[in-house]
């Protein structure tokens, strides 16, 4: 696909499961948008560690702008008391 734009289960980390499956169906030049957990930017765990560390390899030229932070507790009127980020990856390429 050109696009994918997501916004994964986030209980437990199921949410890099689904960004990572979900980036297999990316055409190169194409671009990847999921809604995460803060966590994905600022988690300490190995799995965050090496969830980033994936994300900086696929994306090298966005690695600085891929996370953007959404106003806090953007999701809570739906019952989701999380504070949430954007995740934006580019796959290297052309269309």
């Amino acid at each position: 696909y050109d696009a994918v734009v997501m916004n994964p289960p986030f209980s437990g980390m199921h949410w890099m499961e689904h960004v990572l499956h979900a980036w297999d169906f990316v055409k190169p030049g194409g671009q990847l948008l999921a809604i995460l957990p803060a966590s994905a930017e600022d988690g300490e765990t190995a799995k965050h560690q090496e969830f980033r560390a994936w994300a900086k390899k696929v994306d090298r030229r966005n690695y600085r702008r891929m996370f953007r932070d959404l106003p806090p507790e953007s999701f809570a009127e739906a019952g989701t008391r999380i504070n949430t980020v954007v995740l934006e990856l580019r796959k290297e390429g052309e269309r």
